[in-house]
């Protein structure tokens, strides 16, 4: 589902969409081996998004992270844990974290808008064709 973009309040528009997400504590090494966390994005822009989570993250925290978009594409993000909250979901309790995007280069940036557009026009179609 696409939110309007006319109701939002936010700088970027956001897409909610699932995708995985490897993250760990700042490193600033775009390489991911060793130990990782594995998390999934609820909604996603090129400024931020809401990842779930197994256990709260600590506001302030600074995150490497890997964003596989499909087609096996992988995105290197620096975030910033602004908050969140605890939800259930299928009965199983999980944690909402408000991630911003600090070091985010330019092409990672238009990839992301790039994937999101992509995906707003499927949604249309499929609209259309209802």
């Amino acid at each position: 589902m696409v939110t309007d973009k006319a109701h939002q309040k936010r700088n970027f528009f956001r897409l909610d969409v699932m995708l995985p997400v490897k993250y760990r504590k700042f490193t600033g090494d775009p390489v991911f081996d060793g130990i990782v966390s594995l998390g999934r994005t609820l909604n996603l822009s090129s400024g931020g998004m809401i990842l779930t989570v197994p256990n709260n993250l600590i506001v302030g925290t600074k995150l490497d992270m890997e964003v596989e978009l499909p087609k096996n594409q992988k995105l290197y993000l620096v975030g910033k844990v602004l908050g969140g909250e605890t939800q259930v979901f299928g009965g199983v309790e999980r944690r909402m974290e408000k991630i911003a995007f600090v070091e985010v280069d330019d092409d990672t940036k238009d990839q992301i808008m790039k994937f999101i557009l992509n995906e707003q026009r499927k949604i249309q179609r499929k609209e259309k064709r209802s």
